[in-house]
């Protein structure tokens, strides 16, 4: 656990909500006024997907709708709504009201048919997973309604204040450990979660009934504490990190996978049927051309088919360096490739792509394939004239980011809604029916089936858009070793040569791709008339796992001079577009490590730098960073207890080599992070600002990632001042 933080007689300033500040000068309006549009247009819509319909405490039959998440104007943070899954509805209700003055973060909204753990039946509603603090110590909650409850229970001790909403918000766990991982069995008697509440180091797995619960709970006001039992123990080896991914349709079997780092974990199955669970069972793969520990489990769940009921679909890599859709029978221990490219392996559908997200219904199997950066959607029947034939929906937009939720415990396996994010939107939600496309199933020049959809608008849940916006360009060069780095390029409309910020995704295990940007994004472009790069080094997930591990340990320094040949690529190849002499870096997390290392290597070649919520010193970040994650990391980013990795870990953190950055950079760091904590921050500020002219904003009652309005609106004001001052402002010398 980290230890308080020293700011020492740093003298803040409270230019904002939440917000305090050293050495930072004054945001003029103007910024705030200039970036309200833009603001109000990164306000997108999210959706955790379609409620249960269940029956009301009368039997009578009370359809669910489609929880949607979004920020209104007039709220510090994110609060939930509920539409009707018809598209033609303009209906959009609000559900929450509730503001705990903090960053707090909402990971997980579960529908449920019921529940009666009081000892009456509250039906409907969900399990939310949500933190107080922005610290990512989740908590489970219990929301409902009381027009859907057998009897209105008094107001409970904790309750948060909901009002004027419909539902209520019941705690179900009480501590400062984490919970997470919601999975709520197909017939709704059981739930399977995650929490590390034994030694705050492992993360275990536990399931607890839904109903027929016999908690011995009353409906009273008295809290509620969450009974459950221990299904997946710690194997006393190192840290356990379990989580529970699905049930089978019998209640029989429960999926889980321990976690070993970003790029390995193993799959699991736990027979919880009798009194005690079964010990967890590995899952062996036939015939996987991968080593174990070069092999990961994207999503994974059982067959909702009744004649299949120890079937498992997964999305893994053991079978090459992508990941590929497979399907594995449980009795039979047989596999049936699906999306598996390899000479040697007979897929249904061979796919040279990662498999992004798959999710199972009672007769189709619905995926994404990642393609640098932007989403197709593909999906599978498993029944009628198509059966097993996997086929693309070339969804006619203008092409980004896609996700989807589908409507399978309604019985519409069919229906989807599609989250779509691209350079036009920051997240709308539209309604997509699978099933009248088969009867217009093409075949293009290689044979493969496809379709052609329109999706319909919730015209109630599509942010407003910017005019001017800027459609990406994927761009590639080439580094120090050759090896080919892709990145994704904008620059503003009309103009010729432009200065540039290099904006370097955090992870390192994720991805810069097409989908929308920060509102800060888009002024820079229209406004301020900066383009914008986004590179994926080496170490980016979406290309393979030999490209995700090429920046593991003590590699980790050749990812910061994929950034040098970017800047050389610049100089070389783009002089017509970009201004090499005016070049800004900028980066979060991981990103904001790479912005300073970026800066200590090549402050010659740059102007100025923004570093949010970095690492400034592996040691210690290893050291404080939470104790469920410290595992993890170490196989990542090296093990600082190994005396050689430590002293190679030293030798390469910006804490280290502030005197080598020469040009102004800006801090920004939440109070509350439990990621990277904010000592990371506190003592790259002290330390650089004796060399360079720096600021530093520490943002209250946030975690890793800012929530708040304020927070958010101020932050992104404070960036573009900087970029102003120290960026356009070359221009004049």
């Amino acid at each position: 656990m980290a230890t308080p933080v020293d700011y020492g007689n740093l003298e803040f300033t409270r230019p904002a909500k939440q917000i305090k500040a050293v050495n930072l000068p004054a945001v003029p309006q103007r910024i705030f006024d200039g970036m309200k549009q833009y603001e109000d247009a990164a306000r997108g819509f999210s959706t955790s997907g379609f409620e249960r319909t269940t029956k009301d405490a009368n039997g009578k039959e009370v359809p669910g709708g489609i929880i949607v998440a979004h920020r209104p104007a007039d709220a510090q943070v994110t609060q939930l709504y509920r539409m009707p899954t018809d598209p033609s509805s303009t209906e959009l209700s609000r559900l929450t009201y509730f503001d705990i003055g903090s960053g707090r973060t909402i990971s997980a909204f579960r529908g449920i048919l019921e529940d009666d753990w009081r000892g009456v039946r509250r039906r409907g509603g969900a399990i939310m997973v949500m933190d107080l603090n922005g610290n990512e110590h989740f908590q489970l909650w219990r929301y409902w309604e009381d027009s859907l409850a057998d009897q209105v229970l008094p107001k409970v001790q904790g309750e948060l204040d909901n009002a004027p909403g419909l539902g209520r918000i019941e705690r179900l766990t009480h501590d400062d450990y984490r919970y997470g991982s919601i999975v709520i069995s197909q017939a709704n008697n059981f739930m399977a979660f995650a929490s590390n509440k034994e030694d705050n180091k492992d993360t275990l797995v536990y399931v607890t009934r839904l109903i027929d619960s016999n908690t011995g709970a009353k409906a009273d006001a008295s809290p509620f504490t969450l009974p459950s039992r221990l299904v997946a123990p710690s194997t006393g080896e190192g840290t356990t990190m379990y989580s529970p991914r699905s049930f089978s349709l019998d209640d029989k079997y429960l999926l889980i996978t321990r976690q070993y780092g970003s790029s390995y974990n193993a799959l699991y199955v736990v027979d919880i049927s009798g009194e005690q669970a079964s010990p967890p069972k590995l899952i062996e793969f036939p015939g996987a051309t991968e080593k174990p520990e070069d092999t990961a489990f994207g999503d994974v769940a059982f067959s909702h088919n009744v004649n299949l009921l120890h079937l498992v679909y997964c999305t893994t890599n053991g079978y090459g360096d992508f990941t590929s859709v497979v399907a594995y029978d449980l009795d039979t221990a047989s596999v049936t490739h699906i999306t598996t490219s390899g000479a040697a392996i007979q897929a249904i559908r061979p796919i040279l792509w990662e498999i992004e997200d798959l999710k199972v219904t009672s007769d189709n199997i619905v995926f994404t394939v990642n393609v640098e950066g932007w989403t197709s959607l593909f999906f599978m029947p498993l029944s009628g004239s198509y059966k097993n034939t996997v086929i693309e929906v070339k969804v006619t937009w203008e092409r980004g980011w896609l996700t989807f939720q589908t409507n399978d415990l309604n019985d519409k396996p069919y229906e989807l809604t599609l989250h779509l994010t691209s350079y036009h939107s920051r997240g709308r939600i539209t309604y997509l029916d699978l099933l009248p496309l088969l009867n217009d199933v093409k075949k293009d020049e290689n044979g493969n089936a496809y379709v052609v959809a329109s999706v319909l608008p919730y015209a109630q849940a599509a942010p407003p858009t910017v005019a001017h916006e800027v459609p990406p360009t994927l761009i590639r060069y080439k580094s120090f070793d050759n090896l080919e780095v892709p990145a994704i390029y904008y620059h503003p409309v009309g103009q010729s040569v432009t200065p540039v910020i290099i904006h370097i995704h955090g992870g390192p295990e994720s991805q810069a791709t097409a989908n929308y940007r920060t509102p800060t994004h888009s002024y820079l472009l229209n406004e301020l008339k900066i383009a914008v790069i986004y590179p994926n080094v080496r170490g980016s997930s979406g290309y393979g796992k030999k490209y995700m591990a090429a920046d593991d340990v003590l590699k980790r320094e050749d990812s910061v001079k994929d950034i040098g040949a970017l800047l050389e690529h610049i100089a070389s190849n783009m002089q017509n577009e970009l201004d090499s002499s005016r070049i800004a870096v900028a980066g979060g997390s991981y990103g904001g490590y790479m912005s300073l290392a970026t800066l200590t290597h090549y402050s010659s070649k740059l102007v100025c730098g923004i570093e949010n919520f970095g690492i400034v010193h592996w040691p210690s970040f290893l050291e404080n960073t939470a104790d469920v994650r410290r595992a993890a990391r170490r196989r990542e980013y090296g093990d600082e207890t190994i005396p050689e990795i430590r002293e190679f870990l030293d030798r390469i953190s910006p804490i280290n080599n502030t005197s080598k950055i020469t040009v102004p950079l800006l801090i920004t760091h939440g109070e509350n992070d439990s990621r990277v904590t904010v000592h990371e921050a506190v003592s790259m500020y002290k330390t650089v600002s004796k060399n360079v002219h720096t600021e530093l904003v520490i943002c209250e009652m946030e975690g890793h990632g800012y929530k708040q309005k304020s927070v958010i609106e101020f932050t992104n004001a404070a960036d573009i001042l900087f970029l102003e001052r120290y960026l356009l402002a070359q221009s004049n010398l």
